[in-house]
């Protein structure tokens, strides 16, 4: 899970440990106001207590949506991926059987073919990032399912801070002023 401030830097926040009036406390600072002080960053101090309060209540929020909660991140999942690179891949492996016929046409009349092969070599590379973005895509799909399956397992439970189901569900956490907004790995935003 990354914690990174907003307002004033934007820098990634870090576990420390900090000594008031004798004691010392966990608190998640700021790297660059530890590093070069407050004069550079301003971003608050966020006692650990607080911020994992935070984090389990977003996820709580989350798990209290249960059937509704899992209709919308299906409903993403189709919006997003839907069947849209299986077609435009589809179409392009057309495309490129027709020009590399009309390619083959060329080079046997003697006539230059040089435009369509770059024309080739274009759609080629256009299918390569497809095929690139659908694996990316099938990525993020596969770990909205274990998101949607953790909220079929749990919807009626409230879960106590657990740092391995943290590092399961969420992505980041940006610290506001006077707020928190809690990213899943799904891409749903929750704020707090």
């Amino acid at each position: 899970m990354k914690i990174r401030g907003f307002k004033q830097c934007g820098d990634i926040y870090r576990r420390v440990y900090w000594n008031i009036h004798g004691r010392k406390e966990i608190v998640w600072r700021c790297v660059t106001r530890i590093e070069q002080g407050p004069e550079v960053c301003k971003s608050r101090t966020v006692k650990e207590g607080d911020l994992y309060d935070a984090v389990m209540t977003a996820i709580n929020r989350l798990l209290a949506g249960g059937d509704n909660m899992i209709k919308t991140l299906e409903e993403n999942i189709h919006a997003v991926i839907g069947d849209a690179t299986d077609y435009q891949i589809s179409e392009i492996n057309t495309l490129l059987e027709e020009k590399q016929k009309e390619l083959i046409s060329l080079a046997n009349k003697g006539k230059d073919y040089e435009p369509l092969a770059d024309e080739i070599d274009n759609l080629r590379e256009k299918r390569q990032n497809l095929l690139v973005e659908d694996a990316s895509l099938s990525g993020e799909n596969e770990r909205i399912n274990e998101l949607i399956e953790f909220i079929r397992n749990n919807k009626y439970r409230t879960q106590r801070y657990d740092d391995a189901l943290v590092r399961k569900l969420i992505q980041n956490v940006t610290v506001y002023n006077d707020h928190f907004v809690i990213c899943f790995k799904s891409g749903i935003e929750v704020e707090v």
